[in-house]
């Protein structure tokens, strides 16, 4: 009677047909939702894409034309060949955008490695200060960094308005703070191990931390290069001429300039120099897709 008190009482298990079922139908909604809102975010860059190859009367029409009917490479072609310097200002995207990168990296790496591993006095009070500083909007310190370029006369050079262009983001809290995570993670024997080999400090930084801390760099890495890819107000207001201009700049003065004498503003045209700068960003993420996937869930994996 026990027995069978207890084989009453012990609730149903669902068959495996039915676990297997279930599975399947929640792995394909997932796939249905994650479908949808592909297509959502992907629908404005298509927009553009398909905005650059229509000329300026389909682009304005109502409705619009989600498929362009008469494609045309004229925008482009308009793009490379008209009174701006399209291939300059790409360069000079290319070289702030990829400065800022590699500067943005050492630093990080190295003060994210020092608050991570090396204990000193008054280092959680400088990192909170640290952190404390995301706070601050990036309007408030257009003045003051404007002000101080200008006294160091670094606008009065190409090489140095490259380097005023990345000049406000080369110490970035949020990458500081990302390494800084990925740094507290190295086992300490690892490091004991490394010195009683022999091994400098530097040795231990360059040869322990940097391959552990990759995947972190990688996706500090991506989230620099698009923001100073797209640091628009800042690279308008140091940039001294029409030459040393960003493609997001030269696209925007594209829209306020009239070419050819005509003074209608050129949607096609701005959406080709919209997709020409988009290009390069997408590349740029596709190379470092695998690292930045690893650092972005690392925090949820250890968890």
């Amino acid at each position: 009677m026990e027995t069978t008190a207890a084989t009453v009482s012990r609730p149903r298990e669902r068959p495996h047909h039915q676990k297997l079922w279930l599975s399947r139908l929640g792995r394909l909604f997932s796939y249905v939702i994650l479908t949808v809102l592909a297509i959502v975010f992907l629908l404005p860059l298509y927009w553009m894409v398909t905005g650059s190859s229509k000329l300026q009367t389909i682009t304005m029409a109502v409705p619009p034309e989600f498929f362009p009917s008469q494609p045309t490479l004229a925008n482009w072609i308009k793009l490379f060949t008209g009174p701006w310097p399209s291939w300059r200002w790409l360069l000079n995207s290319i070289i702030v955008s990829m400065l800022t990168v590699v500067i943005v990296v050492i630093i990080a790496a190295m003060t994210g490695y020092g608050f991570g591993k090396k204990r000193f006095p008054g280092s959680e009070v400088l990192f909170f200060i640290l952190l404390s500083t995301m706070f601050l909007p990036s309007q408030v310190m257009l003045i003051p960094l404007f002000l101080l370029v200008r006294g160091l006369h670094l606008t009065d050079s190409v090489p140095g308005s490259y380097l005023a262009m990345a000049l406000p983001m080369l110490s970035s809290p949020y990458g500081i703070f990302l390494v800084k995570q990925f740094a507290s993670t190295i086992p300490d024997d690892l490091i004991d191990a490394a010195k009683i080999d022999g091994a400098s400090e530097w040795q231990i930084f360059m040869r322990i931390a940097v391959p552990i801390m990759g995947p972190a760099l990688a996706a500090l890495a991506i989230f620099t290069f698009n923001l100073a890819w797209n640091y628009f107000m800042w690279h308008l207001l140091v940039a001294a001429d029409k030459f040393m201009y960003t493609v997001p700049v030269g696209v925007s003065y594209i829209a306020r300039v009239p070419a050819y004498g005509k003074v209608t503003q050129d949607i096609g045209l701005m959406m080709a120099g919209g997709s020409f700068g988009a290009f390069f960003m997408i590349v740029f993420f596709l190379a470092f897709q695998q690292y930045f996937v690893k650092g972005i869930t690392f925090g949820a994996v250890k968890g």
